[in-house]
């Protein structure tokens, strides 16, 4: 049996192929867990975050996988942001079935924000953040309540 792909179909799989090529995947502990990802983040989620559309705290993704990540009442601490994938460096991505909205999980490792007690506990540890994107609703937003335009 032949099975034939049209130019459609081939390009398809290169593309998907060569989507994970150059990426490095890396191992991380978060909260007991092993979980893996890269810095090849999606277009859609990079950018600045604002609480409730307009106020402090921000978040600030950006391309190269560094940025800014405010706690509430909090100076914002610079992190580094990985995308949350399996071990080959695919994207764990949640799709609706309704629309193209979908979730992701990034990675965010705290740096130093300069401050001292509970007010810079995070930095040097880790956690993992959800990312929606709702393109119904013209958002990419942040744990549920930090809004950037798309």
């Amino acid at each position: 049996m032949k099975v034939r792909f049209s130019l459609f179909s081939t390009l398809f799989i290169v593309l998907c192929y060569l989507q994970g090529l150059g990426q490095t995947v890396e191992k991380f502990t978060v909260d007991n867990q092993i979980v893996y990802g890269t810095k090849a983040l999606p277009q859609d989620i990079i950018g600045y975050y604002q609480y409730e559309k307009n106020k402090e705290p921000i978040v600030d993704i950006r391309k190269d996988g560094t940025g800014l990540f405010q706690v509430h009442d909090v100076k914002a601490y610079p992190v580094e942001f990985w995308i949350e994938t399996d071990e080959k460096g695919i994207i764990k991505k949640q799709t609706s079935t309704e629309n193209s909205n979908y979730k992701v999980v990034l990675i965010v490792k705290y740096g130093s924000n300069g401050e001292t007690g509970w007010r810079g506990a995070n930095a040097g540890t880790y956690t993992r953040i959800d990312v929606g994107v709702a393109y119904n609703l013209g958002y990419a937003i942040v744990l549920g309540e930090r809004f950037k335009k798309l």
